[in-house]
């Protein structure tokens, strides 16, 4: 069995922690002797990293984007610049029509972990002009 060191994703706290890895499946988690969390850890920490060996929810990951115009379309992939520029376009022209607040940025600790969450906020205050933001990990 490995133990590998890391933060624990659900909240902003930054824990350390130690995942038990065996056969390359996470088969549990220990706190370790962080500044943050001295040696503990929440329930979310020690239980809620099951879903890193859930193969319904990482196996199927997009690689490259995939982009329709419209709803009647099928979805076609498309290069980097495009869907970023689909993207930029569309959030643009709802936040200029109906203003920053008609859009929200929602987080989650499935998986993100700490970093991009941070950017997540970041991006929407700072770029689309909105404090429209939540997260599903409140400690």
């Amino acid at each position: 069995m490995e133990k590998v060191l890391t933060v624990c994703p659900y909240c902003g706290a930054g824990c350390q922690m130690y995942l038990l890895v065996e056969d390359g499946s996470v088969i549990g988690a220990e706190a370790a002797n962080g500044h943050i969390n001295e040696g503990e850890l929440c329930l979310k920490g020690h239980y809620g990293w099951d879903f890193l060996n859930d193969t319904k929810i990482l196996s199927k990951r997009l690689t490259k984007p995939l982009l329709r115009h419209d709803r009647s379309e099928e979805f076609h992939e498309v290069e980097w610049d495009e869907a970023l520029d689909f993207v930029a376009d569309r959030l643009k022209a709802i936040r200029d029509k109906h203003g920053p607040d008609a859009i929200m940025g929602t987080g989650s600790a499935r998986g993100m972990g700490n970093e991009p969450n941070y950017l997540m906020q970041k991006f929407m205050r700072a770029v689309i002009g909105t404090n429209n933001v939540d997260h599903c990990a409140r400690v």
